[in-house]
């Protein structure tokens, strides 16, 4: 291969990285314009030539990303999908104690929803369909950070730190109890995060007498 042509196949290669990384970054600067609007505006009233117009681009530059503001506000909900499984994670690993563990996950699940309470009203909070019937074209470990849940308490009955009980019935008791306090943290101005912290150990009291083995 001459000279000429390598050179000339790098400026390719080059040029065609380059535009892919403008594609890249347009397309996370619609997602955070979605979810500003979001919060604004509300499902309902929520539009792509809002986005665009907050943005700087026409209408038609944001369908070349997404056909539609369903399709929009879900791959902003699936983005705060992988944020939320990453603190959940993180929660997890916070701590070696198989029964600390449950009560640093549902801490993490707190501090996400404070920290991106858009997403959060997105993926807990709006209407199921727009996120769940999607599921079958996505990666379902993004989607189902309950693993979690049910991991750390199945680890904890291991060590028999907890009753022997219905894995599923129990995630989603622990789960409903950390929702109610996350929706109500992100609904309520008055309900400050040091609310929601002593809201939270009042709730691991409740819940001890039920989870402890004998």
């Amino acid at each position: 291969m001459s000279k000429k042509s390598t050179r000339a196949q790098r400026i390719k290669t080059k040029s065609s990285q380059r535009r892919e990384t403008k594609k890249l970054e347009l397309k996370q600067e619609i997602l955070s314009a979605a979810t500003e609007l979001f919060l604004e505006h509300g499902y309902e009233k929520f539009s792509l030539r809002q986005v665009a117009e907050a943005i700087g681009y026409s209408p038609t530059s944001i369908y070349l990303h997404f056909k539609n503001k369903e399709e929009l506000l879900f791959m902003t909900a699936l983005e705060g999908f992988r944020r939320f499984g990453e603190m959940l994670e993180q929660g997890y690993k916070a701590t070696n104690d198989p029964y600390g563990r449950i009560f640093s996950i549902g801490r993490a699940y707190v501090d996400f929803a404070l920290e991106y309470p858009v997403h959060y009203r997105l993926m807990f909070m709006q209407d199921s369909d727009l996120i769940y019937k999607k599921l079958p074209d996505c990666d379902e470990s993004i989607i189902d950070s309950f693993e979690i849940l049910q991991k750390t308490l199945v680890e904890a009955m291991e060590a028999k730190v907890i009753k022997e009980q219905d894995i599923l019935v129990l995630s989603k008791l622990i789960w409903a109890h950390v929702h109610g306090i996350a929706s109500l943290a992100i609904s309520l101005p008055e309900l400050t995060k040091d609310v929601a912290y002593d809201m939270l150990e009042l709730n691991e009291v409740i819940l001890k007498s039920g989870l402890k083995g004998a």
